[in-house]
């Protein structure tokens, strides 16, 4: 499976943001090549990228099925457990680390920005388990659409060909 490199059409996190981060969690700093989730680990932390590369791996395959870069979030068990995943520094890094009850506390003191969190470990997820439902580019997405449309047939109202 190919690499996959989130997007980073936008910042997700504004200054404000950090401010709050780094008062709600532990900031860290990791060398390159370091483990930051080990393979079977039972922790439920969340880190936010604030500089720096971490990548990504199921357990037995060395190609990293993401990479993340500042602005990113990892972490959290129900993400990496069930899929024997783990995370390893591609470049030295720093980033904030949000134990559980840290987590919870940002929940209860900036709702908002916990959302954002949950917003992008679900992204995560999602890319994680569906890497093949991503499009490669904006044509890929034109021509998934297109298809979609031309499989419609015009003789029932709202129904669509035996074959979608």
């Amino acid at each position: 499976m190919g690499s996959l490199a989130l997007s980073k059409s936008e910042k997700k996190f504004e200054i404000k943001d950090w401010n709050k981060l780094e008062r709600s969690g532990r900031k860290l700093k990791r060398n390159e090549g370091r483990f930051l989730i080990r393979p079977k680990h039972t922790n439920r932390d969340v880190y936010i990228i604030q500089q720096g590369c971490v990548a990504i791996y199921q357990e037995g395959d060395d190609t990293p099925l993401a990479v993340l870069s500042a602005d990113d979030v990892l972490g959290n068990r129900s993400i990496f457990v069930h899929q024997n995943l783990y995370a390893k520094t591609i470049t030295d890094v720093e980033l904030i680390q949000l134990d559980q009850a840290s987590y919870r506390s940002l929940y209860l003191a900036y709702p908002e920005l916990a959302i954002k969190l949950t917003t992008e470990l679900s992204k995560l997820k999602l890319k994680l388990d569906f890497p093949e439902q991503l499009p490669k580019s904006i044509l890929a997405v034109f021509k998934k659409n297109a298809k979609s449309l031309l499989n419609k047939t015009t003789t029932k109202k709202g129904r669509y060909c035996h074959n979608c």
